[in-house]
């Protein structure tokens, strides 16, 4: 080797210690944050931190990802219908009448993004408007964030990708039912008035999006299958970092992400203690779900209802094959393709989204045991009662976690839904979409006693929100503790929507940029 190599080799060894040691002491003379939770608000908050700050994100799941085959929009129903899973978590809710309903949550990094975020609403802008004003942000600032975030390009990198649902005869005959009752056709993602549609789900070609996608060059730490404990706090108060069931991370800010259930736990059982600085009543109170109800139908002829692809090989073969061969089925989505938004109480304000859903089942997610209720021709409509009264709570009792909507506990929540099964039933006996009715299943309860069909058939919408709406700042912070933040669905004190995925994620982005302006 001569010295010209070995001087070469020396300069190069020299710009790569330079280098590195730029790069660690930029990271040392960054700010520490801890966010607890690595889902739909962590993850699109620490993606936007990550530039200004040194972001640990410890998100108590235990897998990174899951099996590329559930990526497939429709596929990720399997997982919630096997009786055990490891990539997700089945609690139940007890509801007034006795009956429990089963409430799932990821073991994913994501969070509900990656799990069942499929559905895309951006909400009305009249719901949205009072939350911009608590929390001092501005129509733009949504705007903006919506932009950044959310592209129906599929080829555009680091967005979320929104596609409208493909529409079959079904979804037509649907669509011209509503029309004849007045019902215009519109954008089901943001329409203020009554309207119907295709709707959007998150996904490309063949695999849904999620908040992982939104990541270009990731730079902050992750620490998987971690529980946070207990947050930490110095003499004066300020927060100073986390202890978990695995070791103590110190940091100069902790933002808590872990969804309701998540947040409002460790906010309660950090309260427990008699020297605890957290010490707020309202941790825990007026938490709100979305009911979820069906109307199931027997069609009267085939229609490649997930009820008859399930039932035969053949027919998962054609349809799989035709989705990977990039032509648009329903299994870009999650079986749900067209919808409304109406006013029932004629009060001047949409409350109540339909839609139809492309096979019918014995319980949500199959959870009474079957996947679906039969092999023939089927399909039913789903019904949302978008604005529910009905609030519950989060809390400890006897040393477990209690978590309970109240679902259906104010009056004029199950008058919207009673509402709501007659225009259904109204529906499906219009033309055109009665040509293909063969019969509505239970038809004679829900005209009868539609208090009863709905009390045993109503199941969690999955949208739990509020908790801790009453225990922030505007800027986020956990009033009396300086250096702690909350920002995920737990501080929502209404639905700006259907469906709750993107409001998560846009009011995550939000809260991350102001921030930065005042931190960073």
């Amino acid at each position: 080797m001569n010295l010209g190599s070995i001087l070469g080799d020396q300069m190069i060894m020299n710009q790569l210690i330079k280098f590195f040691s730029r790069i660690s002491k930029d990271y040392m003379n960054k700010k520490k944050v801890i966010i607890i939770g690595g889902g739909t608000a962590g993850i699109v908050i620490a993606n936007r931190l990550q530039e200004k700050f040194a972001v640990t994100v410890i998100e108590k799941s235990e897998y990174k990802a899951y099996p590329l085959l559930y990526r497939v929009p429709l596929m990720i129903g399997i997982l919630f219908r096997r009786k055990n899973s490891e990539y997700i978590h089945k609690t139940e809710f007890d509801l007034a009448n006795g009956r429990k309903i089963p409430f799932y949550q990821s073991n994913l990094l994501g969070g509900a993004s990656v799990m069942n975020g499929a559905v895309h609403v951006f909400g009305f802008l009249s719901k949205w408007i009072p939350i911009l004003k608590q929390f001092e942000f501005e129509v733009s600032d949504l705007n903006e964030s919506h932009e950044l975030l959310y592209s129906e390009n599929k080829v555009v990198k680091n967005k979320i990708t929104i596609k409208k649902a493909p529409l079959n005869y079904i979804d037509n005959s649907f669509l011209e039912t509503l029309k004849s009752r007045g019902i215009a056709l519109d954008n089901m993602s943001v329409s203020e008035k009554e309207a119907c549609g295709p709707i959007f789900n998150t996904v490309r070609t063949f695999f849904r999006t999620s908040v992982l996608s939104v990541l270009g060059k990731k730079k902050f730490k992750t620490i998987l299958n971690e529980k946070v404990e207990r947050i930490l706090f110095d003499e004066n108060g300020y927060t100073k970092g986390v202890k978990t069931n695995r070791s103590t991370y110190n940091s100069d800010f902790v933002i808590l992400s872990a969804g309701v259930m998540g947040s409002c736990s460790l906010l309660l059982q950090q309260q427990l203690d008699p020297n605890s600085l957290i010490t707020d009543p309202k941790i825990g109170k007026e938490i709100q779900d979305h009911t979820n109800l069906r109307v199931n139908v027997f069609a009267n002829h085939p229609l490649n209802s997930l009820n008859e692809v399930y039932a035969s090989f053949w027919k998962k073969m054609i349809l799989g094959i035709k989705h990977f061969l990039g032509i648009p089925t329903v299994m870009r989505g999650t079986g749900a393709t067209s919808a409304a938004y109406l006013d029932l109480d004629k009060d001047g304000e949409i409350d109540t989204r339909i839609q139809i859903l492309q096979f019918s089942e014995s319980g949500r997610h199959g959870s009474k045991g079957s996947v679906f209720n039969t092999s023939e021709p089927s399909f039913s409509i789903s019904i949302n009662a978008i604005h529910p009264l009905s609030k519950g709570y989060v809390s400890f009792q006897d040393g477990k976690l209690k978590v309970d909507p109240k679902f259906l506990s104010t009056e004029s929540d199950v008058t919207l839904l009673k509402l709501a099964i007659k225009y259904c039933i109204e529906l499906l006996k219009s033309a055109p979409i009665r040509d293909h009715v063969k019969e509505i299943d239970q038809l004679d309860l829900m005209e009868k006693d539609p208090d009863k069909y709905i009390q045993d058939t109503m199941y969690s919408g999955h949208h739990l929100i509020g908790g801790l709406q009453n225990s922030i700042t505007s800027d986020f912070e956990l009033k009396n503790c300086k250096g702690l933040y909350v920002c995920d669905a737990s501080v929502f004190d209404r639905f700006v929507a259907s469906n709750i995925h993107s409001s998560v994620v846009l009011l995550a982005d939000m809260f991350a940029k102001k921030f930065i302006n005042k931190q960073g």
